[in-house]
């Protein structure tokens, strides 16, 4: 009995333009240096440190009493300076 090999051959197939300009941005995504991601990874958390503090503290303090530590402001700095920190000792 005679062994059939079956033999594929990968072609290769045409891309839309949108779907080339996706590939190209993945490409050079992936070609960045990993040092790359943990400085955007870390701009991320300083922008939602800025956001949190652009908020009115009207608006933060909406119902409670104005006592200073009722200020989420507060606790959500101190859980992304926490976090912050975490991501740079861990990577």
């Amino acid at each position: 009995m005679a062994e059939a090999s079956i033999v594929a051959e990968v072609t290769e197939t045409e891309l839309s333009p949108e779907a080339e300009f996706i590939e190209g941005i993945i490409v050079g995504v992936q070609s960045l240096p990993l040092a790359w991601a943990y400085i955007g990874t870390a701009l991320l958390f300083l922008a939602l440190l800025v956001v949190c503090w652009s908020l009115p503290r009207a608006q933060v303090l909406a119902d409670a009493p104005p006592e200073r530590w009722r200020d989420l402001r507060l606790w959500a700095s101190a859980l992304i300076v926490l976090q912050l920190g975490l991501y740079v000792v861990f990577s």
